[in-house]
């Protein structure tokens, strides 16, 4: 045990409970000083009515999420175990560094401000109690040491699994350490009664890897990332444990940290326009995900609209997936069903998928159609593919190669569409696509926080991927060839603790040995070091961005309203052929918390010229947008981060309106992990 617990140090730093008054210590003053301010215009009114709406939800759900930020441990051995006869529970949480002490004499400062202006007027002193406390001085923030992914497991390499053991950690699970626990205990059983904790046995069933089989570093690692990556968890960390009494058995700990699974989107793009999503993503403790939701939009016809969707988790532990999903608005009438297994893990072999739905009355095929379309289409869609992996050797232990072999089919059949011909409007054609891929890759990973997320633990993928894509295009008028070629490379730099991902993808269609539909992709993101300036970390994001269209139809064009355009830009004037991006961003990650989310601070600066291929890039129109707004965002719940976000488009076409701001719920970026699925054609977006 002594082995075990030597790994448990190098694995797991401890942290001290936070307590209900730490609740206060970390709320953010902005709305409280915006919704009392002095000011009695009509936009602060409105402005009051919003933030306070804000201020109740967020609240509300503090009380319910305050005991679940962090579990209490001590730092002698018997701190990482509790065993009773039926379970071992062993407490994890993330590496903390101590606050430097002129910030906590500025922080201690500008709360004792504050109280004495709160305490000038009976409702603010009333907010003040309610809400604030002086800074302690263990006040503490979350980062986590760099390591690499797998490395913990090598030692153990060869040793057979006895057993599995799953100990899954709800969000709301009372704490007996806790002496002020009994005060809040009907409050967390009515939370734990609304939350779905994981079932252990779904957990375990999802793994691919059994009991009884060897150990090898990246496998055990590759199934941690497969639990960290589910929607509905925050973290989980695999334990090794030798057996006592022999040198080949091991136990395998597997802990995992729910999410609260209960959640909604709110987005408010402005008064007359608005939507609300409640959904459940564990739904049964199982990985059932239940939506529903509804939006309204006053300047349509059909103002109000509807959606609703149920999914299914490793259907008869076959790790096939299943979603059946429904929407009806203004936009659209659709209608889908979707199965899929993917290439999870290493131990992956086989994968494929079905997919099949009906829309109607919809202006687009997809939401990213490089074409304008204005009269209704009523289509058919379905898509299947099957795909194998082949294991290669690699002199890296933590690095894996593999090769893929992939085919797919694709059809679409209109049943009401613009006027078409063989030369007229052949976006439109009812067509059968054809398509196989070869894929190499090699992927390998390292885990730290702070750069997508706010303090849980990220898996950074770093490798390469080379890709050919080949087939044939059947449609009602001729037939065609397609082919092309994607090229993906991720690098960490170690000593400078920076990432640099780069993609470049060329692709496109022979008709007789004649070139089009072309589309050329060259993309670049590089994450820089996570810097510290007292109490707050900084992260600088660069993103350049390029994609031009060769002889493409008449109709087909490219616009800004893309993840890789200018953010927050939506106009159908900037469009072209051809696109050059450059977007920075900044992010400043605080120790504040406002009502159980924590705070970041964002600005950015989006510059991108959209115009004719035949022009050099440089010379195209310019656009630039630039803009600040704060992130919230609570990983013990399933939410999407809410950003408030408020941004200027000077040049600005006629058909879109500056500024700009809104409340959304935003899903953070993700990395590119290589993930090699059915083959598709490279989209011209």
């Amino acid at each position: 045990m002594t082995n075990g617990n030597g790994q448990l140090n190098n694995l797991m730093k401890f942290t001290k409970k936070w307590s209900i008054q730490k609740f206060k210590t970390d709320i953010f003053p902005f709305l409280i000083f915006i919704i009392f301010r002095k000011n009695k215009s009509r936009f602060y009114k409105i402005k009051r009515s919003i933030l306070y709406t804000i201020l109740i939800l967020l609240i509300s759900l503090n009380w319910l999420d305050v005991h679940a930020q962090l579990s209490t441990t001590s730092k002698s051995n018997s701190g990482f175990f509790t065993r009773n006869t039926a379970r071992t529970y062993i407490y994890i949480d993330t590496i903390e560094e101590n606050l430097q002490q002129d910030s906590l004499k500025k922080g201690q400062t500008f709360y004792k401000n504050l109280k004495s202006k709160a305490y000038k007027n009976n409702i603010t002193k009333e907010l003040y109690n309610l809400f604030f406390v002086t800074p302690s001085k263990n006040e503490k923030i979350s980062t986590k040491t760099r390591e690499q992914s797998g490395e913990v497991f090598l030692p153990y390499e060869g040793k057979r699994i006895n057993k599995i053991i799953v100990d899954v950690i709800p969000p709301f699970k009372p704490n007996f350490l806790d002496s002020l626990q009994k005060t809040r205990i009907w409050l967390e059983k009515t939370a734990n009664k609304l939350h779905n904790t994981s079932s252990r046995g779904h957990i375990k069933k999802l793994l691919y890897i059994k009991e009884g089989d060897t150990i090898d570093a990246y496998n055990t690692a590759d199934n941690e990332r497969l639990i960290r990556r589910l929607s509905y968890i925050k973290d989980a960390q695999i334990i090794i444990i030798p057996v006592m009494g022999s040198s080949e058995l091991v136990d395998l700990y597997l802990l995992v940290k729910d999410q609260f699974s209960w959640g909604f989107d709110l987005d408010i793009g402005s008064f007359s326009s608005s939507s609300l999503e409640l959904y459940n993503q564990n739904l049964f403790g199982r990985g059932h995900e239940i939506k529903s939701g509804f939006e309204y939009n006053s300047s349509k016809s059909k103002t109000w609209g509807y959606l609703a969707s149920y999914g299914v988790q490793n259907i008869k532990n076959t790790h096939i997936s299943a979603n059946i999903s429904f929407r009806d608005n203004y936009k659209s009438s659709f209608v889908g069903l979707n199965l899929e297994k993917k290439f999870e893990t290493f131990l992956t072999q086989y994968a494929g998928g079905l997919s099949l739905s009906r829309t109607r009355h919809s202006s687009k095929i997809k939401s990213n159609d490089p074409i304008l379309n204005k009269e209704p289409l009523d289509f058919d869609y379905a898509s299947s593919w099957i795909g194998r992996a082949f294991k290669l050797n690699s002199k890296k232990k933590l690095a894996k190669k593999r090769l893929f072999s992939t085919l797919g089919y694709t059809s679409i059949n209109f049943s009401r569409r613009p006027e078409v011909t063989a030369d007229i409007n052949r976006f439109f054609h009812n067509k059968r696509t054809y398509l196989s891929s070869l894929t190499l890759n090699q992927v390998q990973y390292f885990k730290s926080n702070l750069i997508y997320n706010f303090g849980r633990t990220e898996d950074i993928p770093y490798g390469y991927m080379m890709q050919v894509t080949g087939g044939f295009e059947d449609n009602e008028f001729s037939s065609r060839k397609y082919f092309a070629f994607e090229y993906q490379r991720a690098t960490h730099f170690y000593k400078a603790k920076s990432y640099f991902f780069t993609r470049f993808a060329l692709g496109g269609y022979f008709d007789k040995n004649h070139f089009e539909q072309g589309n050329f992709i060259l993309q670049n993101r590089y994450i820089s070091r996570l810097r510290k300036t007292g109490r707050y970390r900084l992260r600088n994001f660069i993103e350049l961005n390029y994609s031009l269209g060769i002889r493409r139809f008449p109709e087909e064009f490219i616009t800004f309203n893309t993840d890789t355009g200018i953010r927050g830009f939506s106009s159908l004037q900037a469009i072209g052929t051809q696109r050059l991006t450059l977007k920075l961003e900044n992010m400043t990650f605080t120790p504040f918390m406002l009502a159980g989310f924590r705070l970041a601070f964002f600005n950015f600066l989006d510059v991108g010229t959209i115009g004719s291929n035949q022009n050099h890039p440089l010379k195209n129109k310019a656009y630039y947008g630039l803009g600040l707004g704060i992130r919230l965002n609570n990983e013990n719940l399933v939410f999407k981060t809410i950003e408030l976000r408020f941004a200027l488009y000077p040049k600005a076409p006629s058909d879109f309106t500056s500024p700009q701001y809104g409340i959304s719920g935003e899903d953070r970026p993700n990395f590119n992990n290589f993930n090699v699925k059915g083959p598709k054609i490279i989209d011209f977006e």
